[in-house]
């Protein structure tokens, strides 16, 4: 007893349609995969829009700190606007969580708490971003490890 052989057009038909089968879940795998929570540069972008709030209210408040602290709001916000940019670009899905309202923060009790306060967020931000740098992709490193050099640069001034 023989079982007849599949013709070639069924062979065809049934390859065409595992090679469009495979195409079709590998789109939506990554489609999927890339949509998913926040992107890795929401948080040092948070940061960095924090950091700009405070040093721009110390610097109202105190005016012994404003020639120290202007130039880490300008800078900071500059970081924010290149983190935004980045994830604005890659992720537009997430273009409503970058452009959220930044919440005014309170000021500070003192100079010195103001210039601490600002001092110690730069650290973290420089820790992190140097973190970062090393573990996300190439082309954001190099934002990432400016950010955390611009940042160690200025905790050594409010130091």
């Amino acid at each position: 007893m023989s079982t007849p052989s599949p013709s070639r057009r069924s062979v065809l038909r049934a390859t065409a349609g595992l090679v469009l089968t495979g195409t079709a879940l590998t789109a939506a795998a990554a489609c999927g995969n890339a949509d998913q929570g926040p992107d890795e540069l929401e948080a040092p972008l948070a940061a960095a829009r924090a950091d700009a709030a405070l040093a721009t209210v110390a610097g109202q408040v105190f005016p012994d700190l404003t020639a120290r602290v202007t130039p880490v709001a300008q800078a900071r916000r500059a970081h924010a606007d290149a983190l935004a940019a980045e994830v604005r670009r890659a992720r537009p899905d997430r273009a409503d969580a970058v452009d959220a309202p930044v919440t005014p923060p309170r000021p500070p009790a003192s100079s010195a708490a103001a210039a601490s306060a600002l001092r110690t967020s730069l650290v973290a931000a420089r820790d992190a971003g140097s973190d970062l740098a090393v573990r996300t992709a190439r082309y954001r490193s190099g934002l990432m490890a400016s950010v955390a050099a611009a940042c160690a640069g200025y905790a050594e001034v409010l130091g």
